[in-house]
């Protein structure tokens, strides 16, 4: 039997790639006896779910901002982040 890390992180692969026949089979075992990693698995469904309907609705908004920096500005930016990155 899986332990409940190995569980979770099947868990988390499952939500990007799909599983091997055993790998699906230990997890859905390891899901019906513990019930911890049940709801655990039940909440990253829940906020992937969330997220997709997130990014459903932002295509819907127009997201461009009516002005953008000036070219000083981005110039400053940059030497900015090159001094903190680069000391």
């Amino acid at each position: 039997m899986l332990s409940c890390k190995q569980a979770t992180e099947l868990m988390s692969v499952s939500l990007d790639s799909k599983l091997s026949l055993y790998q699906r089979f230990a997890l859905r075992f390891h899901l019906l006896m513990c019930k911890f990693c049940a709801r655990c698995w039940k909440q990253m469904l829940f906020v992937r779910d969330a997220m997709h309907k997130c990014s459903e609705r932002a295509e819907e908004i127009d997201f461009m901002p009516d002005h953008s920096l000036s070219p000083e500005a981005c110039d400053r930016i940059k030497n900015s982040l090159k001094e903190h990155n680069h000391p």
